[in-house]
């Protein structure tokens, strides 16, 4: 991961205005999203059946998610220094993933400390249970 994190989090802009952006991340077997940094407080929600994943954060070892369709996650990047916010997502398996990710461009001021993420439950996300962003 030598390349500088792009604010690209998706791979294609589906919508944006003052308060929103929305962005479609496909990924087929194999591929990367490429190493992106998240500015803004986000949520997304997975469209696709089955995927394992591998979220790559500088330094540290992969962490593997697993999720169901309609798993959906919501992140608040805290004060931004979290070194999770700047990662890469990789399909480890065998078909197409796709998710639709929601930036909050109006979100209210930052909070102290790092990023905390939430989730519905439906997948296996050890990045997310380790505190995620």
């Amino acid at each position: 991961m030598d390349q500088e994190p792009s604010p690209d989090i998706g791979t294609t802009l589906l919508f944006e205005n003052e308060r929103l952006r929305v962005w479609e991340l496909v990924l087929e077997p194999g591929q990367s999203s490429g190493i992106h940094r998240h500015f803004h407080d986000f949520a997304f929600a997975y469209v696709t059946e089955e995927n394992e994943l591998e979220v790559r954060v500088p330094g540290a070892e992969p962490a593997p998610t697993s999720a169901q369709d309609g798993y959906v996650s919501a992140t608040t990047i805290g004060d931004g220094t979290d070194s999770r916010l700047v990662h890469e997502l990789v399909n480890v398996g065998a078909t197409r993933h796709r998710q639709i990710l929601f930036e909050v461009l109006d979100a209210p001021a930052r909070s102290e400390g790092p990023a905390v993420t939430e989730n519905n439950g439906r997948g296996r996300d050890q990045w997310a249970e380790e505190g995620g962003a």
